[in-house]
């Protein structure tokens, strides 16, 4: 489990080796495959959350997400947390490119730079502004196969 400051989420991460984590401090954004509360990818600058709190997955059966969600999501750092009624931006489209929107916000993160991510607000297209040089983190949540 992964909680970074600022956010309640506990974030089930589905390789995790918490006796050494090199990716914490090795400077650069690191992408993270997590499969509770949200699947998908959580993407990850360590020099810019304030603390981590990594723990052991408890024991027990395989993990299932608790949202599922009908279109591919962005979560960002909130004092909320995830909601079921409110996961975050939905993302532009059901087609949309979770790889290519993976790489930019890492290369946004790495570069300290602005990225803006199209999403869809009630039917409405809107963009999410991305400041890639305070951004400790962001999810990018896949739709739920059918």
């Amino acid at each position: 489990m992964l909680r970074v400051q600022g956010d309640p989420t506990s974030w089930g991460l589905s390789e995790l080796d918490i006796a050494e984590p090199a990716w914490l401090t090795a400077g650069d954004p690191v992408a993270l495959a997590v499969v509770t509360p949200l699947a998908g990818t959580l993407l990850l600058a360590p020099g810019r959350a304030g603390s981590l709190a990594l723990s052991p997955v408890p024991p027990g059966g395989g993990w299932v997400p608790c949202v599922k969600l009908p279109s591919p999501y962005l979560y960002l750092p909130s004092p909320a947390g995830v909601l079921a009624h409110a996961p975050g931006y939905v993302l532009a489209g059901p087609d949309t490119d979770l790889a290519s929107l993976q790489q930019a916000i890492l290369a946004a993160m790495h570069d300290s730079t602005l990225l803006t991510v199209t999403v869809n607000d009630n039917g409405n297209q809107g963009v999410v502004l991305l400041n890639g040089a305070q951004l400790a983190f962001a999810v990018l949540a896949q739709a739920e196969e059918t």
